[in-house]
């Protein structure tokens, strides 16, 4: 069985990040989607949230699951036998911390690392994009989940 790890902090959860989940998903026959946890990051929407509002953004992924982490992702996937991480791209700034990020993982973990491009629609998408709307009182519905909007709006609509 072929094991992936798709990491993110989703704070909050957005179309794009559905979109490349579902990209992800189908490369693999398992994949934990894995809400991670910087203990040194304030975040805008607290773990159990973010857990939670991931979980109902991919239930219609049969073979996605949802879990927190809080140490590094090449732990993880030592620990659920994933063999490759998954990363989204949406731009060429995206393309370089994500190979910086291979480059150090290598020296952790001796899976791999692939990408996936999102969508064009999606690609603008992002949650500092969500939050920043957010705090300017704009409507950021089309952006996320519609299962999660409610959820999300607890947390960033103030």
């Amino acid at each position: 069985m072929r094991i992936g790890v798709f990491a993110g902090s989703f704070c909050p959860i957005t179309n794009g990040h559905v979109n490349a989940i579902e990209k992800a998903a189908r490369l693999v026959d398992k994949l934990y989607v894995v809400v991670g946890v910087n203990f040194d990051k304030n975040y805008a929407i607290p773990l159990d949230a973010r857990l939670e509002t991931v979980r109902k953004a991919i239930l219609h992924i049969s073979n996605a699951e949802a879990v927190a982490y809080g140490g590094m992702m090449t732990d993880f996937c030592k620990e659920t036998g994933a063999t490759v991480m998954i990363k989204s791209i949406r731009n060429a700034l995206d393309l370089q911390s994500v190979i910086d990020l291979c480059d150090i993982n290598r020296g952790y973990w001796d899976g791999e690392t692939v990408f996936v491009v999102g969508d064009k629609e999606y690609r603008h998408i992002s949650s500092s994009l969500v939050r920043e709307l957010a705090s300017l009182n704009r409507d950021y519905s089309q952006y996320v989940p519609q299962c999660c909007l409610c959820d999300i709006k607890k947390y960033l609509d103030k």
